[in-house]
């Protein structure tokens, strides 16, 4: 019997490497109104609360939130999601081996699903852009569900829909907030060292497997 049921994956840092085209989205609007361009080291400590979280932190380092009314803002905010939207696999990868890790778990029989911060509108396209959409039996985005990652709720979503106890969840990130929702929820986690993590060790979470290749979870499902 298998250890486990359904493996989850954190999207964004694990399954796909979106950091150049969300740096691209938010520079692109900031040329709009005369901001300085973000480089994209920087734009990757913003990258794990979802897309408010990473537009706040990027006016902010500009140092010129003050120059604008919050109607401003807002609409600075909607044109950075308007360029996401145009450029939500302009340049973005998947990550070594992700692909065939992915097909290679379906076929052993395994639920796979998404859980990530991303906006929700987001999260098919992305997959679809790479050919993954029919391996997932459910994607949740930041919008799906009242609460995010690192709440647990996702993970105890996946349970109560799918008829599973926590331990039969795996689930797979690449930063602290995914660890933390695996932990509160009672599921065992991997953590990739590669990815967005605010330039912190994901050891320094205490996931429950460290895998520096995302091939690897083969091995740890086994």
């Amino acid at each position: 019997m298998k250890k486990f049921k359904l493996i989850g994956f954190d999207l964004d840092g694990t399954l796909v490497n979106s950091l150049p085209d969300l740096a691209l989205s938010l520079n692109s609007a900031f040329a709009e109104v005369g901001l300085p361009q973000a480089p994209e080291e920087l734009v990757l400590t913003w990258i794990g609360n979802g897309a408010d979280v990473l537009f706040a932190k990027g006016l902010a380092w500009t140092g010129k939130s003050e120059t604008f009314s919050e109607e401003e803002i807002q609409h600075l905010k909607k044109r950075f999601g308007h360029f996401y939207g145009e450029n939500v696999c302009t340049i973005s990868k998947l990550y070594p081996n992700v692909k065939d890790t992915l097909e290679a778990l379906h076929a052993q029989g395994y639920l796979l699903a998404v859980v990530t911060n991303k906006p929700t509108k987001h999260v098919q396209p992305v997959l679809k852009a790479f050919g993954l959409e029919h391996l997932f039996v459910e994607a949740l985005g930041g919008q799906s569900l009242p609460a995010i990652k690192p709440h647990p709720a996702p993970l105890y979503y996946l349970c109560g829909k799918f008829g599973l106890y926590p331990n039969e969840i795996l689930f797979v990130g690449d930063s602290k907030n995914d660890i933390l929702a695996a932990q509160q929820a009672g599921c065992a986690s991997v953590g990739l060292t590669y990815g967005y993590n605010y330039n912190i060790p994901i050891e320094e979470s205490n996931p429950d497997y460290v895998c520096q290749d995302f091939g690897e979870i083969l091995n740890i499902v086994k």
